[in-house]
């Protein structure tokens, strides 16, 4: 079976040829989208909590699938520089607009935003698509609105005997085929600072690590506005984090009602009595002026 190329588009290309590829394939590397610089601050920032943590989830009925010998790590308490840039990136933003903001009202957050480390002897992920966390989109059509995207970026190399991301190409046309094996996916090989951006429609699963070293990832998962998020960010974002944040990072963790802002009458979702609800909370930050 002859498999599509996967697509790998330079960071410099721009938005307009990033998205084209994305649609046309659900899935596209953005060649250099962290700096050097960035990810060598992000994996330091992050190494102590990682150090805590001990690998899988005991007692999660999901373990099997989160993987035994994977240890994950919300990214936004331990690292500014996850805050300040991948967060704060231009193009994450622009393509998320591109896919989610079709009129007034629609909008998109951060499902959750982490680190994910394959340790040596990960097994592969099942095949899975990203939509299904929320059952009910089955029943969307492969031509309807996406209920989510993702950047994976590699924090260390990506390979295909350490746990590289495997993914079935343009699967995101017909989500709804039979199943797909892993004969009919490719490994998703990038080097540090590289990112695969792909469809919440596209099949795809962790591959196994055959190393004896570590693979590790920062998955940026946004979801459309109006989808529960994975993780409960307002509870467990400490409110001093929350301040130093711009009123759009506040938006993407559930500390304002709405991203984009909607100039029309105030969100009745995750508001407070019809008023957004950073007001309410008393956060610092003012809504920006927006053409």
């Amino acid at each position: 079976m002859q498999l599509p190329n996967l697509q790998q588009i330079p960071v410099s290309a721009g938005l307009d040829v990033i998205f084209d590829a994305y649609q046309a394939d659900g899935c596209v590397v953005i060649k250099g989208f962290l700096s050097h610089t960035e990810v060598e601050k992000i994996n330091r920032e992050v190494q102590p909590a990682l150090d805590g943590l001990q690998l899988g989830k005991p007692g999660c009925a999901l373990e099997d699938f989160l993987g035994r010998h994977t240890k994950r790590l919300p990214v936004t308490p331990h690292s500014q520089t996850f805050r300040d840039g991948p967060l704060e990136n231009d193009l994450v933003h622009g393509l998320s607009e591109r896919v989610f903001v079709k009129e007034p009202g629609d909008g998109y957050h951060i499902n959750c935003a982490q680190i994910i480390d394959l340790s040596p002897g990960s097994k592969a992920q099942p095949l899975h698509r990203d939509q299904d966390l929320w059952p009910f989109w089955k029943y969307v059509p492969p031509s309807g609105p996406e209920a989510c995207i993702n950047f994976l970026c590699a924090l260390t190399p990506f390979t295909e005997v350490n746990g590289a991301t495997r993914v079935a190409p343009r699967t995101h046309l017909d989500p709804y085929q039979g199943a797909i094996s892993t004969t009919e996916t490719v490994p998703v090989e990038m080097n540090p600072g590289d990112a695969l951006f792909f469809s919440g429609k596209l099949v795809h699963g962790g591959g196994e690590n055959m190393t004896d070293g570590l693979r590790r990832g920062l998955a940026m998962h946004i979801a459309r506005s109006g989808l529960l998020t994975e993780e409960a960010h307002a509870l467990t974002i400490p409110r001093a984090i929350a301040e130093t944040m711009s009123y759009r990072a506040q938006a993407m963790f559930g500390f304002r009602s709405t991203w984009p802002i909607d100039h029309g009458p105030v969100s009745t979702f995750w508001a407070n009595n019809f008023e957004e609800i950073g007001e309410h909370l008393g956060l610092k930050k003012k809504q920006p002026i927006v053409a």
